[in-house]
Formats: structure tokens, sequence, C-alpha cells
């Protein structure tokens, strides 16, 4: 166990992109994709946190913008390269965890969806990732090599809102990270080859010479045995 470090994801404050003038030098603020919110809260005990995560690419935006943050987590490699390029993160990224799509149905299957083929009939609703958070490139890096055409009827900005309307029933099917139909309980239909396609989580300290406190919070969350198996028991692959 690391000692007590208290983790501030920034909820309002960082969803608009402003900066984050009214955070302690003491706290680590830590920004994380929506599909990590269960294992934040799983794995940080004897800490303050407030949590809230937006897609990837809007993480890397508000770095962009200026907005004060630690540590970075993102749910693909192509989006921490963007913030490497852009220099909004100094430090050296590592590999966390991996992650793969499903195909996700609401509750009692409406649309009768027995395959991934299924989604191109457009009596069916269906639901996706924006192509510029991972979720929605890794869905359409999929339908590409599957030779499917899917009209989408949304495009959500983070996996945990295309999840959440798919639990609601306000859409029929959507291809989300196995993890987030495991936390909300989704009925997943078997599909070949879609599991293949997978995405990494990178984490990395904002900074070059991060605090101790920073790097120690990085190594717990790599190396712990407790913090591996609460992201194996959510869904998430091994590095």
């Amino acid at each position: 166990m690391i000692n007590p470090i208290k983790i501030v994801l920034i909820t309002a404050v960082l969803a608009s992109g402003c900066s984050a003038t009214g955070v302690s030098s003491a706290e680590i603020v830590v920004m994380a994709p929506s599909s990590m919110v269960d294992v934040i809260e799983s794995i940080v005990d004897d800490q303050s946190v407030a949590p809230s995560y937006a897609g990837s690419s809007s993480l890397v935006a508000q770095l962009r913008d200026g907005a004060r943050a630690d540590i970075l987590i993102t749910a693909s490699r192509e989006t921490m390269q963007v913030a490497v390029v852009e220099e909004s993160v100094l430090g050296e990224p590592r590999l966390l965890a991996t992650n793969h799509l499903v195909v996700a149905v609401a509750d009692g299957n409406p649309g009768a969806i027995t395959a991934i083929t299924d989604l191109e009939q457009s009596n069916r609703l269906v639901g996706m990732c924006s192509v510029e958070v991972p979720c929605g490139a890794l869905a359409a890096e999929a339908l590409t090599a599957l030779h499917l055409t899917v009209a989408a009827d949304t495009f959500e900005p983070n996996v945990r809102s295309l999840a959440t309307k798919i639990q609601l029933g306000e859409l029929d099917v959507g291809l989300i990270y196995r993890t987030d139909a495991d936390a909300l309980g989704l009925e997943v239909v078997a599909t070949d080859r879609l599991s293949e396609f997978t995405t990494d989580y990178l984490i990395a300290p904002i900074s070059d010479q991060p605090e101790p406190e920073v790097e120690a919070l990085i190594d717990h969350l790599i190396s712990s045995t407790s913090v591996r198996a609460v992201l194996d028991d959510l869904g998430f692959g091994s590095p």
C-alpha cells in the first residue's frame, strides 16, 4: 500500500476545460477516461475522491487549454501520443491495462441482435462512440476490418455515456468496452473476432520531474497485486 494520498478527479472544472485554480497544491490531480471510473473508485481507499471523467481526447484538450493535473490516463496509445507531442505531458507513459470491444444490447434484447452483422440493419437503434475518442476509433477500425457498414443513430462523447443509453433502453445495441458492459450488467452478444480489437490504457505523470507522491501513486497503480486484482475483476486485460 502506498501512503495515504488524496486524489482529486476535478469535476465541473475539468469538464468545462477551465483551469483548476481551487485545487490545493498538496492534492494529486488525476485525469482519467470514463471507462476507468469503476477502477478508480474501487482501488482508492482512505482517500478523498471526487470522481469525474471525460473521453480521452477531451482530457487531452483540457490539458492543452491549461487545466492543472498531475497524472493523465488515456484509453489509447494514440491519444496519449497527442498529449506527448503537444508537450502537455512530459513524463514517460507506461502501460496500465488493456480492454476490448463487445456488442452490448438493451435489457431483453429488444432489437433481437444475434450477430454483429445485425448492426447494419436500419430497423435497429445503434449507438457508437464518437470517432474522436478511443472507443469510437476502435469501433471504426473493427467495422472496417470486418467489412461492415453501420449507420449509427448516435455518436456519444465517451463510452460510459453510450453504455448508459443502452442500459436505459434508449438504444437497442452499441459497441462498447467489455468493462463498461460488465459494470452496468449489460447483456453481451457473442461475436467472432471482435475481441481481437483491443486498446491500451497508458498512464503518465504530467511533469518530467514529478513529485515523489505522484511517482508512488503511478507505481502503485501499475505494480500493486491488489490493483491488478481489481482490474482483472472488472474485466481489464493485463499489460
